[in-house]
């Protein structure tokens, strides 16, 4: 996807839509940053739109869990105190098997999410490969 491709007024559509929420990460994570590995978070508002990409390049496939968790604890007292909702995104090289490091990270997310009570719109995983979703909380999936 590209800056092209998005459909006409993209910024009013909740990233609660799966596709949309795939396109997004696709576009804030390009080739480069998955080649290196990276984390991106898209800070979203009340309505679940997206409204500021936040992208750490240079995290490299087996990075220690704390530098998400570091982002995290900054980050999430300030959405939860507008009522936003963050989607994350991990990018690195290939593969679309998410691993062990990566399903600690996705946990990681899940429980700093519901500590500070902002909704993870969902967490993907984005390769050379393509874009995949790592399930949801079994509490949202029900």
């Amino acid at each position: 996807m590209t800056f092209e491709d998005l459909p006409p007024r993209a910024s009013q559509i909740p990233l609660t839509n799966r596709r949309v929420a795939a396109d997004v990460i696709d576009l804030i994570i390009g080739d480069a940053d998955r080649e290196v590995g990276c984390v991106a978070v898209m800070v979203c508002d009340s309505e679940d739109r997206g409204i500021q990409p936040i992208l750490l390049h240079d995290v490299p496939v087996g990075a220690a869990i704390g530098d998400l968790e570091r982002l995290l604890e900054m980050l999430l007292p300030l959405v939860a105190a507008r009522d936003g909702s963050v989607l994350i995104g991990r990018g690195r090289p290939q593969g679309t098997a998410p691993d062990d490091t990566e399903r600690a990270w996705h946990q990681m997310a899940i429980d700093s999410c519901a500590a500070h009570g902002v909704g993870l719109l969902g967490y993907l995983l984005a390769t050379a490969d393509g874009v995949v979703r790592l399930p949801d909380p079994l509490s949202a999936a029900s």
